[in-house]
């Protein structure tokens, strides 16, 4: 199998993790909903956004709030365990801690 059969298997496999991934974060989302975090649409983009790729900045660019609305959303998850925000030059990357994630859900 060469570079590009890898490539094209690889894209297949990822999109189909993508498909069995949709239930769960469904259901993901509602939980964090009924927790009282994702209280608006753009709060549950920004969530969605969280890769650990984009910074905070990219993140609220492509939700279209401003800067200062986001980092305040990405503090409240950092202060309540859900992400870590790890400096991308001068810049920081939200990254999203499941485990933490699943122990909030599970909470109360």
């Amino acid at each position: 199998m060469d570079n590009n059969e890898t490539l094209v298997e690889l894209k297949k496999i990822s999109n189909y993790l993508a498909l069995l991934s949709i239930e769960p974060m469904k259901k993901l989302l509602t939980e964090l909903k009924q927790k009282k975090l994702l209280t608006t649409e753009q709060r549950t983009k920004m969530f969605l956004l969280i890769d650990g790729e984009r910074t905070t900045l990219e993140i609220a660019k492509k939700v279209g709030i401003g800067q200062r609305g986001a980092q305040h959303f990405m503090k409240e998850l950092e202060g309540k365990g859900l992400i870590r925000l790890e400096r991308k030059g001068i810049a920081f990357v939200p990254v999203k801690d499941y485990e933490k994630i699943v122990e909030f859900i599970k909470s109360e």
